[in-house]
């Protein structure tokens, strides 16, 4: 599903300083166009999306950008968690 590739987008690189649309294709396993897309979403999104050009480029949330703790309701935070723990049913390791 798209909202599931671009929270998981979006959860990637705030997590990592910057990554290419390469790597970000072949970890969501679509095309680079889309990740483009994707990226251009997430900014319109109001998430900034830094993107360098070059060898050493790729994309990066602005270092000064922070999620807002309070948008997420108790409601919603349960929800996560039933879903995380659903995931974690499909793999070997308990670790996750």
């Amino acid at each position: 599903m798209k909202t599931d590739r671009l929270l998981g987008i979006v959860i990637y690189l705030m997590n990592h300083q910057q990554t290419t649309a390469h790597e970000l294709a072949k970890k969501f396993e679509v095309s680079i166009r889309t990740i483009k897309r994707d990226m251009e979403t997430i900014n319109l999104a109001g998430i900034p999306i830094r993107s360098v050009l070059g060898a050493h480029g790729g994309y990066s949330i602005e270092p000064r950008f922070t999620l807002n703790k309070q948008f997420v309701k108790r409601q919603e935070y349960m929800t996560i968690i039933t879903a995380l723990m659903g995931l974690q049913s499909s793999f070997h390791s308990k670790n996750f």
